[in-house]
């Protein structure tokens, strides 16, 4: 009997002490995870009010200058390029293969591009998507596994995560990737450059990969393609998709944008004539303003597909595509080429805003969108 009651003791007290152990154990558990939630709260309020003090300090010209990303010819900043950066203080610049030689000179251009920009840094943009979009060979970076080639949510990750680190050495800081375009037919100019399947799933994970390596992923392009042969760098793409019809057609979108990882979307140039019969989704308002931004709930920095595309010029002046695009709700205008093109669109939303066309509020909206981002990357 003693021996029965000196057992139950010791049992009760093993019991007592691992259930002690737990308690202390769940609560420096909990205890890190919240003091890091809270830490992060406290983070985004201090980026957003640095963001709020900035843009109080900036001319209206300045302010318009955050919201164009221009590319260049040439493998070095050119007269043109360096005008708009320190007489207009764009946000950003887009590169493409031309402007690269090989890594040590891409290391110098975007130092040489970031050192132009005396207030703002710049957000040094490419497509780097792997496999057949990919500006940088193998000779600059070891990771261009194409979408194609990518069925797992790790492998997403992964490859992501270190194509990252790759292009943050190279001074890049957004990517304009991943696709997630629904496309299943292989006559689509779009076909060899997405997922196969589970869009959101892996996008998602992509997203994650790209900003736990250190750079800004950008999902590409909202509300999706249709399946077809139309290419929107020589005309423009059209669905008679309904309006009832739209959330599940824009599915793996909405799923994206949900997420705090996805920190910016690109818009691409396809006429919904269902939802708006006269705009391409990348100026339409409807599809901007009403269903990503207060659907959806996306708070994050919108960006169109290049403002220079086939898809727009074939029937806009660069001006008038230019004001639509951001009352519409786009944040940021991507300019490929063409200065003298660049310089009439950023003419065209400075008189639209002295014309009282567009508010400078909502110029501000962006702006404050684009500089707490920017706070994010380079901690402003």
């Amino acid at each position: 009997m003693i021996c029965t009651m000196t057992q139950t003791s010791k049992l009760f007290t093993f019991i007592l002490l691992f259930l002690c152990s737990f308690l202390i154990a769940s609560y420096f558990f909990f205890t890190k995870y919240l003091d890091s939630d809270i830490k992060q709260e406290r983070e985004e309020i201090i980026q957003l009010k640095n963001s709020e003090k900035l843009l109080t300090e900036m001319t209206l010209e300045e302010k318009v200058g955050q919201m164009f990303v221009m590319g260049f010819w040439g493998t070095e900043p050119d007269y043109y390029i360096t005008k708009m950066i320190q007489e207009r203080n764009i946000g950003g610049v887009i590169l493409f293969k031309y402007n690269v030689q090989d890594s040590v000179q891409l290391t110098k251009l975007s130092s040489d591009l970031q050192t132009l920009s005396k207030k703002i840094p710049l957000l040094i943009s490419i497509d780097q998507e792997g496999g057949v979009v990919s500006r940088l060979d193998t000779s600059i970076v070891t990771e261009i596994t194409a979408q194609s080639e990518i069925t797992k949510e790790r492998d997403a990750y992964n490859i992501s995560k270190k194509r990252a680190k790759e292009l943050k050495a190279l001074g890049i800081t957004v990517n304009f990737s991943p696709v997630l375009d629904n496309i299943q037919k292989e006559d689509s100019f779009l076909y060899d450059r997405v997922f196969r399947n589970d869009i959101s799933l892996l996008g998602n994970a992509m997203i994650s990969g790209y900003l736990n390596g250190g750079i800004v992923a950008v999902p590409k392009h909202f509300p999706g393609h249709p399946d077809d042969i139309t290419d929107s760098h020589k005309g423009l793409p059209e669905t008679n998709i309904l309006e009832t019809e739209f959330d599940q057609y824009a599915s793996q979108f909405k799923e994206v944008v949900a997420d705090e990882d996805t920190k910016a979307v690109m818009v691409g140039h396809i006429l919904f004539k269902q939802l708006d019969s006269t705009n391409p989704s990348s100026l339409s308002s409807k599809i901007i303003t009403e269903i990503l931004r207060e659907k959806y709930g996306f708070k994050g920095v919108v960006i169109t597909d290049d403002m220079q595309m086939g898809a727009l010029t074939e029937s806009l002046s660069i001006s008038e595509a230019a004001v639509k695009a951001v009352t519409a709700g786009n944040d940021i205008l991507i300019y490929s080429g063409e200065p003298e093109q660049q310089a009439q669109a950023y003419n065209a939303i400075i008189s639209a805003v002295k014309s009282g066309t567009l508010s400078e509020e909502r110029i501000n909206e962006s702006v404050l969108r684009i500089l707490t981002l920017k706070s994010q990357i380079f901690n402003l």
